[in-house]
């Protein structure tokens, strides 16, 4: 029974990871502001459709059934949802069951756990469409990790491997902008990895960076070059840190 409650909140945060996804761009500026709602924020006005601006009825908040029910489609102008509406939620579903029965019962990692992978979920959504990180969504990493840490009893240890961590990335960041003339990778890449360390230690950061780097090779590889330019790495250093999540 646990393990339904575990699937049916993480639908619950699914339905909100999309909410959050989609607002927050708008909150940080990194799309235009809204003619219909300009003063939009993290929980108003409720929740409307992004085609026709119409608010949504209870019966359409429903995480994943109302989608099937609606046969994908708006009920105000019907035009196609987004896909990526029920997938999140249950992929929330799904990886906050594993970590329940990876935590064999819910405690204060099992919340802490959640949280992060959370947060890592709404990273690569945003830096996928935006090559942007929020530095708040990495405090609230960080701050996740201390928290860990704290409980663990190796606080000493995890902010050590954060600094380790953040001044190494730093040297490679100045480095790789001096040769290329450019932006090697940006900040909150940086900052990511740093808080990686501080969730798992430094001794975990080569499996990090291996993960990360053939997540991302991959991608590259998979997309269309001609129209790939470049490439947001934050989602493919999430991918490594829930994959470690699981696998220690």
């Amino acid at each position: 029974m646990e393990i339904l409650y575990a699937f049916l909140f993480g639908l619950i945060f699914g339905s909100f990871l999309n909410s959050m996804a989609y607002r927050i761009p708008f909150l940080l500026s990194y799309r235009e502001t809204l003619k219909e709602y300009p003063n939009l924020g993290l929980s108003f006005p409720r929740s409307f459709c992004p085609n026709c601006k119409e608010a949504l009825s209870v019966f359409s908040l429903i995480p994943v059934l109302s989608y099937f029910i609606q046969l994908g489609k708006c009920k105000s102008c019907k035009k196609d949802i987004s896909i990526s509406y029920p997938f999140f939620e249950i992929l929330l579903g799904i990886l906050f069951s594993l970590l329940l029965i990876k935590a064999e019962f819910i405690n204060y990692i099992y919340l802490i756990n959640c949280i992060f992978v959370f947060t890592l979920i709404l990273i690569s959504r945003i830096d996928e469409s935006f090559f942007k990180i929020p530095l708040s969504l990495n405090l609230l990493l960080f701050l996740n990790g201390c928290l860990l840490a704290f409980f663990n009893s190796n606080l000493v240890l995890s902010l050590s491997s954060f600094l380790i961590c953040l001044g190494l990335l730093f040297l490679v960041k100045y480095l790789g902008d001096f040769i290329l003339k450019k932006d090697s990778f940006g900040w909150g890449d940086v900052i990511l990895l740093s808080n990686l360390s501080l969730f798992f230690t430094i001794y975990n950061l080569p499996f990090i960076l291996l993960v990360s780097s053939l997540s991302g090779i991959t991608w590259y590889l998979f997309k269309n070059k001609e129209t790939f330019e470049k490439l947001a790495f934050g989602p493919h250093i999430s991918l490594s840190g829930i994959w470690l999540l699981f696998i220690i």
